[in-house]
């Protein structure tokens, strides 16, 4: 890091224009205190960038802030676009011959890609400033801005085949992408790396263990409750669900913190079609039943037990009062170079369930009350949706509490009483599925609901 007199002399300008630069991001910096430090890579690479001669011009300052790329799918061309890194805005300049390949959250489906929409299935592509470690990435990539970083990795991930081919490079995917190839976090050479593409809030980040590239996330809070979560929804699905209905979490340690790992679902021939791309390429609009119009989408891509899959996601969310599941963390898994094999994503992020925000006096209460997600905003109105349990069975979860127990009970953070409260609720939950499986029956066999429980 440089203080800003070290910056202005190496850059040879004046100390205010420095602070200008920063208030521009065009130099990476942290303040302390009322001092700002300057990231000192950021200052080599602006010493070495051309310059044009004399005070660029206010058009001559847009030029340099426009970067032509062209979106790809592994090496089909889908379409060219701009990208303003000044204005943060895009435009799509040219459908390229791969254009059956453009992004479902691009545009309404069979019709040319729209920019608005482009541009915020961008903005669900990179991480969000405030994730814990975007500021150390952003000064390790000598970049300003977490946009800037996702584009410095090309746009790569490991949930998908798209990346940002810069015009007039000459790049192959299979030289590129992360399935295939390593990844690199070091301060002195290449910064490439799937996190820059990761969207979410929690600190994460991939490793590649044992050969297999594993997701390693952190927690909201010091008390570490998320890891506990995702281990103890593995174990309600193990109960309830297929094996590959469901992403198995466990926990690990990084750095003395409590952290939870969980394998890739995407290989490099498949890609994840989150709802929300759904949403946007079924056309299905605000005010249009999300849950009808989303069954019919999966339906007309020949997925079967569409209906059956929403109902198992539906009543895992209820047992565990998952108020998290929006668009961005369920959806659907397709074959990337023959655009079919359309089949629905096993359940993942699940660390916002099993009262993860909750506080010993709400749990204390009788009743627990979230706001439940994606298709209802009240837990029972969405636990109404679901359409097939002939696959549940109510001795399934028969002593589940006890596990609550057992995992909520390892994190030191959380008292006796919470655990107790929490076990107590999860067999509230699991009644009222309970109850609703029993009206099910009832009516299937021809004959009124005589009620239902543990």
């Amino acid at each position: 890091m440089l203080t800003t007199k070290q910056a202005a002399e190496r850059l040879g300008v004046s100390s205010r224009r420095v602070l200008a630069l920063v208030e521009a991001g065009d130099l990476a910096a942290e303040r302390f205190g009322r001092s700002w430090m300057i990231d000192e890579r950021s200052v080599e690479e602006r010493a070495r960038a051309p310059r044009l001669a004399g005070r660029p011009k206010l058009g001559q300052k847009r030029l340099l802030s426009l970067k032509p790329y062209t979106l790809m799918n592994r090496n089909h061309a889908v379409f060219d676009f701009v990208y303003d890194d000044g204005r943060k805005r895009v435009s799509i300049e040219r459908v390229r011959e791969g254009a059956a390949w453009a992004p479902l959250g691009a545009g309404l489906a069979g019709r040319k890609p729209n920019g608005e929409d482009f541009a915020a299935w961008l903005r669900r592509r990179y991480m969000p400033p405030l994730r814990p470690e975007a500021a150390r990435l952003m000064r390790a990539a000598g970049v300003s801005s977490t946009d800037a970083l996702m584009f410095g990795s090309l746009g790569l991930n490991l949930s998908d085949q798209y990346w940002f081919k810069l015009e007039g490079v000459d790049l192959d995917w299979h030289d590129v992408n992360f399935f295939e190839n390593g990844y690199e976090r070091t301060a002195d050479g290449p910064f490439r790396t799937p996190d820059s593409s990761t969207p979410g809030a929690l600190e994460k980040r991939w490793e590649r263990i044992d050969g297999i590239d594993c997701l390693i996330k952190g927690s909201s809070g010091s008390d570490e409750r998320e890891p506990y979560n995702e281990v103890l929804a593995t174990r309600l699905f193990r109960r309830l669900l297929e094996e590959g209905e469901y992403v198995p979490y466990e926990m690990v340690e990084r750095d003395g913190r409590t952290c939870s790992s969980c394998p890739t679902f995407v290989t490099a021939q498949t890609e994840f079609i989150p709802a929300a791309d759904v949403a946007v390429g079924a056309g299905i609009t605000e005010g249009r039943d999300f849950y009808r119009g989303y069954a019919a989408f999966c339906e007309g891509k020949g997925i079967e037990d569409v209906r059956t899959g929403l109902s198992k996601m539906i009543v895992c969310d209820h047992v565990m009062a998952n108020f998290d599941r929006h668009r961005g963390n369920f959806g659907l898994v397709r074959t990337v170079e023959t655009l079919d094999g359309w089949r629905m994503a096993p359940l993942f992020d699940n660390g916002a369930g099993f009262f993860s925000r909750a506080t010993l006096r709400e749990l204390e209460r009788e009743r627990f009350v979230w706001t439940a997600n994606p298709f209802e905003e009240y837990p029972l109105q969405q636990l109404a949706r679901v359409e097939d349990l002939s696959w549940y069975d109510p001795h399934m979860l028969d002593g589940f509490d006890d596990e609550v127990r057992a995992v909520l009970g390892r994190n030191p953070s959380l008292p006796e009483a919470f655990v107790e409260h929490a076990a107590r609720h999860v067999l509230r939950n699991i009644a009222a599925v309970d109850d609703v499986a029993a009206e099910r029956n009832a009516v299937w066999a021809g004959f009124a609901p005589k009620g239902g429980g543990r």
